[in-house]
């Protein structure tokens, strides 16, 4: 008689502590319930109410301090002449960056002419990838020419290597 109070109470014990354990785990498995927030929103807080300017009379003494950039490593992906399309072309990302709101640049140096296009940038999963960039051939010097991506942001800011480009 013992031995099935004990075998009881021991029975309801593991019921009660598996129940615990499994409400837990609802909290261990997705540690934001209820909240409104998504993956990709920020984490910091924004003010709801604003604060009105008001007129200053005496001018701030205090100068604006300015932050220096990374270095934001470049790599181009896949870049070339596109004769069929019209033009060069290049893919590119930042491989030491994970950020949304930088700008890519695709520069042509040839001939003593140049010329850019940019685009933005958004983030990967590990990385940061520029859009497909492209300048049209026309009005580009024929011959051997050079083209890199560059990456700006607040934070961040570099140049890939040059990739050798012939313009038929």
């Amino acid at each position: 008689m013992k031995t099935n109070r004990v075998i009881s109470s021991f029975a309801g014990l593991t019921a009660t502590l598996a129940v615990a354990a499994s409400l837990a785990g609802c909290s261990i498995l997705y540690p934001n319930w209820g909240t409104t927030a998504k993956p990709g929103d920020s984490a910091s807080a924004s003010a709801s109410a604003s604060a009105s300017a008001s007129p200053s009379t005496s001018p701030s003494s205090t100068p604006t301090p300015t932050i220096a950039q990374a270095k934001a490593q470049i790599s181009l992906l896949d870049s070339g002449v596109d004769v069929t399309g019209g033009n060069v072309y290049a893919v590119g990302e930042v491989t030491n960056v994970v950020e949304d709101g930088g700008i890519c640049t695709l520069t042509f140096i040839g001939a003593g002419k140049t010329k850019t296009v940019s685009g933005t940038a958004e983030v990967n999963a590990t990385d940061t990838q520029c859009h497909p960039l492209q300048i049209p051939l026309a009005g580009l010097p024929k011959g051997a020419g050079l083209i890199t991506i560059s990456y700006e942001s607040p934070t961040h800011k570099g140049t890939s290597a040059a990739v050798a480009v012939t313009i038929p």
